[in-house]
């Protein structure tokens, strides 16, 4: 990569930069496409545009000539590009640059025409055929530019011959072109499109058939015009070449053949069509892809659309990776679950005497297949059994027998075969009813198959689907910022359009000014002339003025002295208020030098015309107040100077404001005044109101005598009595103002939510009553605060978002009391609710929630839009292939499902179910309806809506939120004016009791806070200046009357940041301060108590861990500590002692002799108690304790021996425990005992085993308080936490992440609230119905309401009950709306939300269908959004522990490129060059034999022989089924004989050709093991056939099961094949630590809530769900069930059981689960609902939001980090690749290679690394150490190599630091490479080449000359010798010597003095400057082809006339 900058390292040559040192620049193009422009600056010249001229024959003669040209050229030059070297860098003549270029990409088809270009087009010329206006396309095309959307669009199409006659002139294709391109033809497309959609959704509708031929007519007419204008495929943009223009092809073509097929097929009797050519339904559905069409016309939807698919390349390898590991998981199901799942329990079979009709085994084959004789659960589902250990056992007088009917759930789950098996994983991977398949293989195979499912529902379900979100979110990433940069780049050029015309427009207006300011100061002299009286004071203080700057205007306000600044007012206060403007700033054009200040006494002299006050007399804050030091334009000084400004006084107008044109108040009218004389008030100014001080922001006090207007301008003129509205206005814009208004406001709105949250069902009368008159005086407040707001604000009122919001819900509250009395107006009660939402302008993080979902919501405009098309989309399919399928007959007596596609608005409720991840069930029953084709519409829903658009939905939240705004300080308006409003209160309160208090202070606040926020201005050095001056007093006073500090919290947080800053201002201090461990930092004075060493202590963490440690280094550390010994009380207790005791007591303890020794006796035990042992004891004991309670399970009553043990274990812990805690309290001391989170832990946990243990002894074990006392010692497992390492950092991230959680849960929960009270006024009390005796409800037409239902219920045993989970009131709406959330129960409360009808009416069937409607939105806002940000807030607490664990002190200091670089050296220096197994010497038969079989063994075409063959064997695998034939089974073996064979021998082959070497390799190794337990099974299968009958008995087949299991590890072997796979993979390993740590505390949690469970639970009812499997009664079942539930799976089912109430149970007494005995027990065997609701929502929150997410946080956050690797360009596997290369140039691993190696090894590099040959330029530049022996080090290449892909680093001191730390590592690591010394290096080895080749040539040169001039010398001798002997010898003879001597003296000129073709024209860099040949020399034939005689003499050619 090059190397750019000024200060570019002189090693390297930049191959970019464009000019030489010689001054040479390299041609650039005359004209840059648009895209180029953006490097430009603005005063650069802009490039000639294209012009837009029309096509015709003309132009296409040119496109042809310029071909020509072209080609000509390329012929001319034999096809190669003409370059030069110029600086060592290859450049190509101008064109040719050029031609590399294929297109500008502003001007691609489909853009928006540039604004550049737009400006010059003309609008006569839209739709008509233009010359090309991308000069880089080769192809014969024009454009036609069309406006849509009020925007340009380009398109393009080519210029040959369409259809092959129309040519673009042609008057039939031109129009063609103008309709194509023209908008409204695109609108009446998409106008089309909308109206076919509706048609679509109504298939059954008679009208939609005739429809049909419309639709079709005008779909054939765009595809007919289309083809016209652009032709049909041959050439490059014709209509056929876009891939859109497919999808209408194609469903144009498959609407014709239907439409023939029903032509040609004959109709039968029924009407339909006989089916005998061809069923056209299938054909049909593809009409819906029309919908698609959407997205090819709106511009928006395309760019989402290529995310997506961009998305999907990435995705492509993750699908890759799934569906292998779906495989996997299937092919482990198949060889061990085959079958077992047909395990029923069949009624045992009576005894039977066989007849000759029917044999006993004839009589036994019927009774096992009569269902009537298999066992049923009380669901109506067989029940599976096993007879495994610690299966589910079958009921008494049933026997479990395999293969006993279908499999459950209709017969789809199972294992029997590849595609079930197949299906089945993919269910368990995405979690849905996963429940049901996991407690059906435990019941038939035991619980040990839990490992199966932990494998697949964290590794398949947790990594691999959120690998898919990670993937999804990364790319939506990138194209993000691809968009922001974009939008960047169009933002810039708008500025520097701005700019320039703003330079105009400024120029105009000076020019104006100057003239209007003449004409001023001529009137300003005649006015003054013409007044004879001196002026008064007012006139005095009006008339002072300054206009010293034409564009900014300073004066003084005629009656108040209020200065006006470029039309602003700067008010006065009298009451210690200060200005509320803005100062000019610098760059308003005006400033005053060091001449303003304000007089702190306000003395000011009231007749000096020149000065102004810019403070008032009693502001005592002036030199704290952010306008005191106006440091922007007006510099302030604490000396007592005055504003001078040249008098030049101001216009006066007559008019009813006299507000001049700028704006600036000018006085009243002076003349009428003075001329009157007469003293009466004068009419108050009037100020125009602006956002500043009329929005909600300002404080609303003016400057007295001053009104603001805030109307809107008509209303002045048409208002008598203007000014009293106005003082009404002010003063009512005061009060709304005003802090306490708005906590008035929000503690309504408080009480308003809390009356809304009151209702339920059956409400006393009263409270009704009550709540409707709250409602009532609600509304009237929020009226009279919306009209008084209206009133203060005027115009600005509708300038703030919240205010409109207010007005709505006001307006719907009266339309509500309007409506009252109708029925079913709820819709607009519910806009009350939204009244919940005005908290948020009180409250922060509920704010910025919101504000995150809005910006989301509109990011997820166009991704809506999509989602939409695909849900419309897969739901008409559905609706096409399934309407009629759904039918009675199918579904016997269940009836027809709830969800089926035979409506509309039924199959879009469908397809959103699917989306929400819930598809199985679904798709069993569409299977029941229709077959397996069902799978069409659901698998492609699934992939591509919940996998991929929903995780895009995801990462576009995860992209708004940062977490970093919810942690901001809180410095909003808003919250200000709240705390503003509690310290007026507490003022007010402290007034009444207190009345020293000044008057004065009260009103210093709210202006002042906001000010300082609103002008910005306070720069705080000033601040503490002038605090150091004689106002200090004063200000702190103030501060403190106030009770809030307002610079002083600045001052502090600077000096914090100072200080923090400072203490790191030298480099080295920092790097020292990363090094020294603060443990260590704090020996330095361990036994004093100084304050030094505990401030070493306050800056560990949390977890006792120094910041930047990693957990490993923590032992290290304890061992150096010193004990330091605390003081027992803290300071206060130590006081209260002494008082109570007597000085004399305590004065001398420590040093009388008994203080001594208790001294002494505290150290020992401290020694004891910091030691390693005794923390390694107590851990021991807390395992064993928490083990202990694991026995104390349902059964314990059986085993009274271990029942004892318990009892006396119980004892000692506690025992153990309380003396641990006297020890460490004497220890520690009280104080910090007392004070730090585990220890508090340990001593409540020992509180509660002591008082259990007295309980129990005092014989109170049966009452449930103290039962649920003993609970709680299941808390003891957390006592390890603070002991366990690794667990206590996840502990801590998740302390550290809760606050944060909690903010954004208690926000959830006010969401929820919203939706619960929408709940309850839908749907309570409407969830009661009437049911028979066996649970079945009533239809409505047998029981209609509930006093029926009561008059039945004695005859025929109806009962009328309510559903567990409902709306009753708000929080049983919580309840139901956290199932619907988490998606588990939520079918059966939208079932009673649907059926609802009436209040004590019996639900009906769909009555109140689009009550669906309220869950959609529920799911969306408030699951989707608020869940999903949990895991926002998790992931961001996450990274910011990262930062924190992680970075050293030295990182902070270092740039993004420099930790890139960083990361890339220390990955280098892990890896060594490998020696390389030698191939064997052959000598002899056996070494040649062993040769052989090497270069088979390393050969590449083997190893695809492998693969192939691994494929193969995967395949036979998949084969494998349930009851095969024998034939099968035959073959299925040999093959697997066949295929074990192969890899035996591939082994063997591998062993003998690489011999010990081979098990080097891990993966070898792998293969090896997998080899021999194939071998084991083969042998084992043999043995079991041919030992049946001996091993009958003992043998068990599910052993076999499992060892064949092990055949699925070759295909694990394909991992080593797919690099992608491995990359993927590389994340989860990566991840692993943190994920082990995490699975940890899972564990804890889990372990913890067993056995509480256990303990609450144990003796409940057994009702379904649960069952002998599933239930709390042994710690093993408690375990797996919670498992289960950490996915929250069923937490509904079970959470139903435990509302188990009388009389369906005992609430007095339990049973035995051995013999059924009956035992007093509290709660009998009832459940416990209030407990039951806590444990489970409590156990789903932790786990499932919380721990979950982070195990989510953990996989995005690695993958991230694996990702970012590969965009820094250098991966793990480059330097592999690397070191492989080495091996083969280094074969006995010495790390150096010769240098004439060098070139040929980079050579054969891949990229990145890689540097394809001639790459000698780029050699010489990396500069290489060359060592004796002419040889490199491989670490030296490799650096070299990675700093050209990496590019420039910047060498800044820290990073020089951290290098040269690297570089001793690298000397440890590699010893040889500092061995040997450096003796020259590649630029040196290089300067001294082109320096003897340089001699070489001079020397040559030099001969030859000095022959040519012997030559030319002795031709002039021989001249005169001729002419003195003329007749002695022929002229021939002469002649022909010269030409010989010619001849030989220029043959060897040429040959030795042509330069070689790389040759560079300007040296290397380097102190010296010499020319540089590159690539070998090349020797030139010798020929008497000479050339001119001018080169003949060197001496005086150029460099140029040498380069031939």
């Amino acid at each position: 990569m090059a190397m750019k900058g000024k200060d570019g390292d002189k090693n390297h040559l930049s191959p970019h930069d464009q000019n030489g040192k010689d001054g040479r620049v390299s041609p650039t193009p005359s004209w840059r496409p648009a895209s180029a422009l953006s490097s430009r600056t603005e005063d650069e010249e802009e490039p000639p545009l294209p012009q837009f001229r029309p096509y015709d024959k003309k132009s296409w003669d040119n496109q042809i000539q310029k071909d020509r040209d072209a080609q000509r050229k390329l012929d001319k030059n034999n096809g190669k590009a003409v370059a030069h070297l110029v600086d060592g860098e290859l450049k190509f003549e101008d064109d040719e640059e050029e031609a590399r270029k294929t297109r500008d990409p502003t001007l691609q088809e489909g853009n928006i025409l540039p604004d550049e270009l737009s400006e010059v087009f003309k609008e006569e010329l839209y739709g008509k055929p233009l010359e090309e206006i991308d000069k880089y396309i080769k192809d014969k095309t024009f454009v036609a530019i069309a406006p849509r959307f009020q925007k340009n669009y380009i398109h393009r199409f080519t210029a040959t011959k369409a259809l092959g006659c129309l040519t673009p002139w042609n008057p039939a294709r031109k129009f063609s072109v103008y309709i194509a391109t023209n908008q409204f033809f695109d609108y009446l497309v998409i106008l089309t499109i909308l109206c076919n959609c509706v048609f679509l959704a109504m298939p059954d509708d008679p009208a939609s058939e005739t429809a049909e031929y419309v639709f079709l007519g005008i779909y054939t007419m765009e595809c007919v015009v289309k083809i016209l204008a652009r032709g049909l495929i041959v050439n490059k943009f014709t209509y056929l070449r876009d891939p859109w223009n497919w999808l209408d092809f194609i469903v144009i073509i498959s609407a014709y053949v239907t439409i023939i097929i029903d032509i040609v097929s004959t109709p039968s009797t029924d009407g339909e069509s006989d089916g005998s050519v061809f069923n056209p339904q299938m054909l049909r559905t593809f009409r819906v892809l029309r919908a698609l069409k959407t997205v090819s016309i709106v511009p928006g939807l395309k760019t989402i659309v290529g995310a997506l698919l961009r998305a999907f390349k990435l995705l492509f390898e993750v699908i890759i990776l799934t569906s292998f590991c779906l495989m996997i998981f299937a092919l482990f199901g198949l060889q061990v679950y085959v079958g077992v799942l047909r395990q029923k329990c069949v009624l045992d079979v009576p005894e039977y005497n066989a007849t000759a009709s029917l044999s006993y085994v004839a009589y036994y084959n019927d009774w096992i297949k009569n269902n009537s004789n298999w066992y049923e659960d009380g669901e109506g589902a067989y029940l599976v059994c096993g007879n495994a250990s610690a299966s589910g056992e079958c009921p008494s007088g049933y026997t479990c027998l395999p293969d006993i009917g279908e499999n459950p759930n209709y017969g789809y789950t199972s294992f029997d075969h590849f595609g079930w098996a197949m299906l089945t994983s993919f269910q368990l991977i995405t979690l849905d009813f996963w429940e049901d398949t996991y407690n059906k293989i435990i019941r038939a195979m035991g619980p040990w198959n839990v490992l199966f499912f932990v494998i697949v529902v964290f590794f398949g379900s947790f990594y691999l689907i959120n690998l898919m979100l990670a993937v999804v979110a990364m790319s939506y990433e990138e194209e993000a910022v691809n968009t922001n940069r974009e939008r960047e780049e169009k933002e810039r050029k708008e500025a520097v359009k701005e700019k320039k015309e703003k330079a105009a427009k400024d120029k105009a207006n000076a020019a104006a000014a100057a003239a209007a300011s003449e004409v001023t100061a001529a009137k300003a002299t005649d006015a003054t002339a013409a007044k004879s009286k001196p002026p008064s004071k007012e006139e005095g203080k009006q008339s002072n003025g300054t206009n010293n700057n034409k564009d900014s205007k300073v004066g003084t306000d005629s009656k108040s002295g209020t200065v006006t600044i470029n039309g602003k007012t700067l008010t006065n206060h009298g009451k210690g208020r200060n200005p509320m403007v803005k100062m000019p700033s610098k760059d308003s054009g005006y400033s005053v030098q060091s001449n303003v200040s304000s007089h702190s006494g306000g003395s000011k002299d009231k007749d000096d015309p020149d000065s102004i006050s810019l403070d008032s007399h009693s502001n005592p804050r002036k030199a704290d107040s952010g306008t005191g030091s106006m440091s922007h334009g007006l510099n302030t000084d604490s000396s007592d100077k005055t504003m001078s400004i040249p008098q030049k006084p101001f216009i006066k107008q007559d008019s009813l404001a006299n507000v001049s044109s700028s704006g600036i108040h000018l006085g009243d009218d002076d003349d009428s005044l003075s001329t009157k004389g007469k003293s009466k008030k004068p009419p108050p100014k009037i100020i125009q109101g602006s956002l500043k001080n009329s929005g909600e922001e300002s404080t609303g006090r003016n400057e007295p005598g001053t009104l603001v207007d805030r109307n809107h301008a008509c209303l002045g003129k048409c208002c008598y009595c203007y000014v009293p509205w106005l003082r009404i206005q002010n003063l009512v814009f005061i009060f709304v103002s005003d802090p306490l208004f708005d906590l008035f406001i929000t503690f309504c709105i408080l009480v308003n939510t809390i009356f809304m949250g009151l209702e339920f069902h059956n409400m006393p009368d009263d409270l009704v009553t009550a709540t409707s008159v709250a409602n009532i005086v609600f509304t009237v407040i929020f009226t009279l605060e919306a009209v008084l707001k209206l009133t203060a604000f005027g115009k600005f009122y509708f300038s703030n978002g919240w205010n409109n919001f207010d007005l709505v819900i006001v307006v719907a509250s009266w339309v509500d009391f309007g409506l009252s009395d109708l029925d079913g107006v709820n819709v607009i009660r519910t806009f009350r609710l939204l009244r919940v939402f005005k908290l948020a302008q009180a409250w922060r993080t509920m704010r910025v929630l919101l504000t995150i979902i809005m910006s989301t919501l509109g990011a997820l405009g166009n991704l809506t839009v999509i989602l939409v098309i695909i849900i419309y989309i897969f739901a008409v399919i559905g609706l096409q292939l399934f309407r009629n399928s759904y039918t009675e007959d199918k579904f016997g007596g269940d009836g027809i499902p709830r969800w089926n596609f035979n409506s509309f608005f039924h199959a879009l409720m469908l397809i959103f179910r699917i989306l929400c991840g819930e598809w199985i069930e679904e798709l069993w029953n569409c299977m029941r309806a229709a077959d397996e084709l069902c799978m069409v519409v659901f698998l492609p829903t699934l992939v591509f809506g919940y996998f991929i658009v929903l995780n895009l939905f995801l990462a576009l939240l995860l992209n708004a939120f940062g977490s970093e705004s919810l942690k901001k300080s809180d410095n909003d308006d808003e919250d200000d004016k709240l705390s503003l409003a509690f310290v007026r209160l507490k003022e007010i309160c402290c007034c009444c009791c207190n009345f020293k208090k000044t008057p004065r202070t009260s009103s210093v606040g709210p202006d002042e806070l906001d000010e300082e926020k609103q002008i910005g201005m306070t720069d705080l050095e000033n601040d503490s200046k002038d605090k150091q001056s004689k106002d200090q007093p004063l200000a702190n006073g103030t501060v403190k009357a106030n009770g809030i500090k307002h610079q002083d919290d600045k001052v502090e947080a600077e000096e914090a940041f100072n200080a923090k800053r400072d203490k790191f201002t030298d480099f080295d201090a920092a790097r020292k301060a990363s090094k020294a461990k603060d443990s260590k930092g704090s020996n330095a004075d361990s036994t004093s108590k100084t304050g030094d060493s505990k401030e070493k202590k306050g800056s560990k963490d949390k977890d006792g861990m120094a910041l930047g440690d990693e957990a490993d280094d923590m032992d290290d550390d304890d061992e150096n500590k010193e004990t330091v010994v605390e003081d027992c009380f803290p300071p206060i207790c130590m006081k209260k002692c002494l008082k109570l005791t007597g000085h004399a007591l305590w004065s001398d303890f420590d040093e009388s002799s008994f203080g001594i020794k208790w001294h002494k006796a505290r150290y020992f035990m401290c020694k004891i108690v910091e030691h390693k042992a005794f923390e390694y004891f107590i851990l021991a004991c807390i395992f064993l304790s928490s083990m202990s309670l694991a026995f104390e399970d349902v059964y314990l009553y059986t085993r009274p021996e271990l029942e004892a043990a318990l009892y006396y274990a119980n004892i000692i812990f506690a025992a153990l425990f309380t003396i641990e805690m006297l020890m460490k309290w004497m220890a520690l001391g009280f104080k910090k005992y007392f004070t730090s989170f585990w220890t508090i832990l340990d001593f409540c946990i020992v509180v509660i085993s002591l008082t259990s243990l007295i309980v129990d002894a005092m014989g109170g074990e049966d009452i449930s308080a103290f039962r649920s006392l003993r609970t709680l010692r299941a808390f003891r497992p957390l006592r390890a936490i603070s002991r366990w390492q690794s667990m206590r950092i996840v502990v801590n991230a998740l302390m550290l992440a809760i606050p944060a959680i909690l903010n954004v849960l208690v926000v959830c929960m006010v969401f929820w609230l919203i939706f619960s009270i929408m709940g309850v006024q839908f749907f309570s009390g409407r969830f009661y119905k009437c049911k028979d005796s066996s649970g079945e409800v009533l239809l409505p037409s047998v029981v209609a309401n509930k006093s029926q239902c009561l008059a039945m219920a004695s005859t025929h045993n109806y009962t009328w009950v309510n559903s567990n989970i409902n709306f009753d009131n708000v929080f049983n709406g919580y309840l139901a709306l956290f199932q619907v959330a988490t998606y588990e129960g939520w079918m059966e409360v939208m079932d009673d939300a649907v059926d609802s009808t009436k209040v004590d009416e019996q639900p009906s069937f769909e009555n109140n269908l689009y009550m669906y409607l309220y869950f959609v939105a529920f799911i969306i806002f408030g699951s989707f959004f608020t869940l999903n940000l949990i895991i926002g807030v998790i992931i961001d607490n996450f990274n910011a522990l990262k930062k924190k664990y992680d970075g050293s002190a030295l990182d902070m200091f270092l740039t993004q490129g420099q930790k890139n670089y960083m990361n890339t050296l220390k990955k280098l220096g892990s890896k060594k060059p490998q020696k390389t197994i030698k191939r064997p010497k052959a000598r002899g038969f056996l070494a040649s034999c062993q040769a052989v079989f090497y270069d088979v063994a390393v050969s590449s075409k083997f190893d695809i022989c492998i693969v192939s063959v691994i494929f193969l064997n995967m395949i036979a695998m998949a084969v494998d089924h349930y009851k095969m034939t024998d034939y099968v089974s035959n073959i299925l073996d040999i093959l697997n004989i066949l295929f074990t064979t192969v890899f035996t021998l591939e082994s063997v082959v591998k062993i003998i050709g690489l011999r010990h070497h081979y098990f080097r390799q891990p993966w070898n190794v792998f293969d090896f093991v997998v080899v021999i337990l194939s071998l084991v099974v083969i042998i084992v299968e043999a043995a079991g056939i041919v030992l049946a009958d001996v091993l009958a008995n003992s043998f068990n087949p599910t052993l076999l099961r499992v060892l064949r299991v092990f055949r699925i590890g070759r295909v694990l072997r394909l991992i080593k094949a797919a690099k992608g796979i491995r990359k993927l993979l590389f994340a989860l390993i990566i991840s692993l630590p943190a994920l082990i740590n995490i699975g940890a505390l899972l564990c804890l949690i889990m372990y913890i809530f067993a056995i509480i469970g256990m303990s609450l639970f144990g003796n409940m009812k057994i009702d379904l769900p649960l069952d002998d499997t599933v239930n709390f009664q042994t710690f093993a079942s408690s375990f797996v069930l919670l498992l289960r539930l950490s996915t929250s799976a069923g937490w509904n089912d079970i959470l139903e059981t435990m509302f188990l109430q009388p009389p369906d149970c005992d609430p007095d007494y339990a049973t035995r689960p051995e013999g059924g005995a009956k035992f007093k027990y509290s709660t009998g065997d009832c459940g416990s609902p209030a407990f039951g609701v806590f444990y489970m929502v409590a156990y789903i929150l932790i786990i499932f939001l919380v721990v979950i997410n982070m195990y989510i946080a953990i996989i995005l956050e690695n993958f991230n980090q694996a990702h970012e690797a590969e965009e820094v360009g250098i991966t793990e596997d480059d330097f592999d690749e690397f070191y492989v290369v080495w091996e083969k140039y280094d074969p006995l691993a010495t790390q150096f290679i010769k240098y004439e190696h060098l070139s040929h090894f980079v050579g054969d590099l891949d990229p990145p690394l890689g540097i394809p040959r001639p790459n000698e330029i780029a050699l010489v530049a990396f500069d290489l150490p060359i060592v004796e022996g002419d040889k490199i080090h491989c670490l030296d290449v490799l650096i070299a190599l990675c700093k050209n892909v990496l590019g420039r680093v910047e060498e800044t001191e820290e990073f020089k630091e951290l290098k040269s730390q690297m570089e001793d590592k690298f000397q440890e690591t590699f010893p040889t490479r500092v061995n040997t010394s450096k003796t020259s290096s590649t630029m040196q080895k290089k300067k001294e080449d082109v320096a003897a080749k340089t001699l070489q040539r001079a020397w040559r040169t030099f001969k030859t000359q000095k022959q040519l001039r012997n030559l030319t010398k002795m031709a002039m001798q021989k001249a005169e010798a001729d002419e003195n002997e003329k007749n002695t010898k022929s002229k021939g003879a002469s002649l022909a010597n010269l030409g010989r001597r010619l001849n030989s003296a220029l043959s060897n000129f040429f040959s030795s003095s042509r330069p070689s073709s790389a040759t560079s024209r300007h040296s290397i860099k380097s102190q010296t400057t010499a020319s540089t040949p590159g690539n070998s020399q090349r020797k030139s034939k010798s020929t008497l082809q000479v050339p001119a005689v001018g080169p003949i003499y060197p001496a005086k050619c150029s460099d140029k006339e040498l380069d031939l």
